[in-house]
């Protein structure tokens, strides 16, 4: 992946509710599948970020060039195991908050699957992008700390 030019550097988070249905386990498989595409797809068009997934919300990340990540996001939309998409981060940045990888997975545990619960019926939609990228962040700060071990996924019965 180039350096890109952060005169055209633009921030888009979203958060949706999952639409997957199966086991935790092939709910997980699926998930792991659309990281896998968005790493390769991101990686080509310069774009980074960061996806976090609970077993009912996606809450996703993109930062590059303003057309590539517009494009992504168009596809996201129209992908059908999203629903209730709802941007609530959108413009231009100074700075990356996502290094310069194509797509970190996150993985929360029980009480930021809780938050991403309540974010979806309690936060207005400023408080919910702050709340959203500080809680990305912190799971991309432990993940780095903790590199040699796996995340365990947290998935909730519905």
């Amino acid at each position: 992946m180039t350096p890109r030019d952060r005169s055209d550097l633009f921030r888009l988070v979203y958060r949706s509710r999952s639409a997957i249905a199966g086991s935790p386990a092939e709910v997980q498989r699926i998930v792991g599948a659309i990281v896998a595409a968005s790493q390769h797809r991101n990686a080509g068009a310069g774009v980074t970020g960061a996806m976090l997934f609970a077993s009912l919300h996606f809450v996703q990340a993109l930062e590059g060039p303003a057309s590539a990540v517009e494009a992504i996001f168009d596809r996201i939309c129209c992908d059908l195991r999203h629903t209730g998409i709802e941007v609530v981060e959108c413009g231009p940045v100074l700075e990356p908050a996502f290094g310069s990888g194509p797509m970190s997975h996150l993985v929360p545990d029980a009480d930021a699957g809780a938050l991403l619960d309540r974010l979806d019926s309690e936060a207005e939609c400023v408080e919910a992008a702050a709340a959203a990228m500080k809680l990305m962040l912190a799971l991309l700060q432990t993940t780095a700390a903790g590199q040699d071990r796996e995340p365990i996924p947290f998935m909730r019965a519905s």
